[in-house]
């Protein structure tokens, strides 16, 4: 593919605003991959990739495919930086899960198992954030500030904001409305999971119109934080799941605790039924913010 973008001088102008909000975003994102080099606060962590997707859909709209292999280059250093970061912040929802049942539940036994997982998760985490930094210096964010300008220095709309837009936000819900079908055909975790990302997608996408003052999208937005809100709490219950799992099958675990296996096996059985029934929620929500829908030609 063509690694060259169109010349500003020969180009159409840009769209001021639009550009404007790609840097404050990307001003954003840098900031807090700094901070999160110095300071493994969970906030930072999670801040940190709410940013990298926020500023990938600026690209996604900007770049629509086929795309360049400059742009697909740092919309690739985006999600490694939140994979990066992604165990870290699987560890800190987790532990503030925990955290919570350890201060809501008086039966010493109880108590003690999640005391013993949170023990066991603080450690993993000890471990992880040196790996974590370590990945994101190797990624050399000054060197993608400087791809990212440059690429936009020297690129153009081709087509019209409002037409890039509609049809992002277009392409955008088509997506997540897909992922909805398939969700309410088989509601296993992949799929639900495919709904929760493509739900991400969209409502950044929509925040984008938002940050550039282009039509009404609270209502939008509110409706897509709430079901996100909802499949963020499904999510955090599947990953604290998960390790519950890891933790207590580790070699001869049930064996020498017999006591602490049977009361987090008893836990884990409640959490799961909760999720179970937390999916057919999401699914009513999801389909009641499908019919409220706005199509994306009245909100520009």
């Amino acid at each position: 593919m063509n690694d060259t973008e169109p010349n500003a001088a020969t180009s159409a102008p840009h769209d001021g605003k639009l550009f404007a909000v790609t840097q404050k975003r990307l001003e954003k994102f840098v900031s807090l991959c700094a901070k999160v080099v110095v300071n493994d606060h969970p906030d930072l962590i999670h801040d940190t990739r709410v940013a990298s997707r926020r500023l990938q859909e600026v690209f996604r709209v900007l770049f629509p495919k086929p795309r360049s292999n400059k742009s697909r280059k740092l919309v690739r250093t985006l999600r490694e930086v939140r994979r990066s970061l992604g165990d870290c912040r699987n560890l800190d929802v987790t532990i503030g899960l925990i955290e919570k049942k350890v201060t809501a539940v008086t039966a010493p036994r109880i108590h003690e198992s999640w005391d013993l997982i949170k023990n066991y998760l603080a450690e993993r985490r000890a471990l992880e954030i040196p790996r974590a930094r370590e990945e994101l210096i190797r990624h050399d964010i000054m060197q993608f500030v400087t791809r990212t300008q440059s690429l936009l220095q020297s690129s153009s709309l081709q087509t019209e904001p409002e037409e890039l837009l509609q049809r992002s936000l277009d392409e955008s819900f088509a997506a997540w409305n897909e992922a909805l079908r398939e969700a309410m055909e088989t509601p296993e975790v992949e799929q639900v999971h495919a709904l929760r990302i493509a739900g991400k997608r969209l409502r950044y996408r929509v925040e984008l119109l938002k940050d550039l003052g282009r039509g009404s999208t609270k209502p939008q937005i509110k409706a897509l934080k709430r079901l996100q809100d909802e499949l963020g709490d499904w999510h955090d219950r599947h990953i604290l799941l998960q390790f519950v799992a890891e933790f207590i099958g580790r070699p001869d675990f049930l064996v020498s605790h017999p006591d602490t296996g049977r009361v987090l096996l008893a836990e884990m059985e409640r959490e799961r039924r909760r999720n179970d029934a937390a999916v057919s929620a999401i699914l009513r929500s999801a389909e009641k913010t499908r019919e409220a829908w706005v199509p994306a030609s009245e909100q520009i």
